[in-house]
């Protein structure tokens, strides 16, 4: 008798231990990403938990679930509490895909809304440097982006007249910037806070006008042309490495979009190889490196880690801010940062 009680306390230990920490959760994918702060810039997925009524941000990883855009998911997850220590950079819990329950593509409505714009001019001002942006979000009632300095959301609402709404006060994150940055945050805030807007999109091109029909905030919409010249004419380094940010010595990557070629370092060897892109998504084929040893461990893995992702077939990019990103099934993996 004591023998079988021993042995019915062992299992129940360790089945307490197994579970211990994990949990099972219904989550609703929206069709569409925000901008948000995580290790930097980045971009990051909306959810709601079983009965939620709002979407909030989800900055994490779901190992498993590979996110299409424009289409909104009914998933469910495993979520378990991460082991103590817990790295500075990293979330308390680890998430994993169950099922997925639905797929659904949503026909988002074309023009203004959903789609990432850039300032080119505010107060009749011309705005070149790129670094103040905004998604018009059509279902959460939100415009989200960056103000030239920080990462902002504003609540906004639509009224009776075709794309003409009201905005109410804006927050956001609250870094410090240079003059040059600090000046167009306020430029930008005071212009949008609580304001009456009239929408008008001309090709490429939005303009947000006031009740006088002035043009007081003027945004542009990238084309792929505009996007991969951007990326051609800056020299990019390494900032963040399966978000982990810290300097990564001389790693870098550059891109050729004229011959469909990339080089760059990994801190320790050249590479060079091609690449092929379709939408959002980049492939790298033929990518080698010179063969010169690494000094120390960490050497080592971060050229490991960059080939390995440099190499894998299928990996999604975005720019966001200043950094170049690159996702693998949703994951944030290499984020790069514009160096003069």
């Amino acid at each position: 008798m004591k023998r079988f009680k021993c042995i019915y306390v062992f299992v129940a230990v360790l089945l307490s231990t197994i579970t211990y920490g994990q949990e099972s959760l219904k989550m609703f994918v929206k069709e569409s990403k925000v901008s948000c702060m995580g290790v930097g810039p980045m971009e990051c997925l909306q959810v709601k938990y079983d009965k939620d009524k709002e979407w909030q941000l989800f900055y994490d990883h779901i190992e498993g679930f590979n996110f299409e855009k424009g289409n909104r998911y009914e998933i469910l997850v495993t979520r378990t509490k991460r082991q103590e220590p817990i790295p500075a950079d990293a979330s308390a819990y680890q998430y994993k895909l169950k099922s997925i329950v639905s797929k659904t593509p949503v026909n988002a409505e074309k023009g203004i809304y959903n789609t990432k714009m850039i300032l080119t001019q505010l107060n009749e001002k011309k705005i070149t440097n790129g670094k103040a942006f905004i998604t018009i979000n059509d279902e959460s009632g939100t415009i989200n982006g960056n103000n030239g300095c920080n990462i902002f959301n504003v609540k906004y609402t639509k009224l009776s007249a075709k794309n003409q709404i009201k905005t109410d006060a804006p927050f956001g994150t609250l870094m410090a910037c240079e003059g040059e940055g600090m000046k167009l945050e306020q430029d930008f805030s005071a212009a949008i806070t609580k304001k009456k807007f009239k929408i008008v999109k001309k090709n490429n091109k939005v303009q947000f006008r006031n009740g006088k029909n002035k043009v007081v905030m003027e945004f542009s919409i990238p084309t792929q042309n505009q996007l991969w010249s951007f990326i051609a004419k800056n020299n990019w380094k390494l900032i963040a490495l399966e978000n982990v940010g810290q300097d990564y010595g001389k790693a870098s990557i550059k891109f050729n979009p004229a011959e469909k070629k990339v080089s760059g370092s990994t801190g320790c060897n050249n590479f060079f190889g091609t690449y092929e892109t379709t939408g959002d998504r980049i492939s790298f084929d033929k990518v080698a490196s010179t063969r010169m040893a690494c000094i120390g461990e960490e050497g080592n893995k971060t050229e490991q880690k960059m080939l390995y992702y440099l190499n894998n077939k299928d990996l999604r990019f975005d720019v966001a801010d200043q950094t170049l990103n690159f996702y693998l099934n949703d994951r944030l993996v290499m984020m790069f940062g514009i160096t003069r």
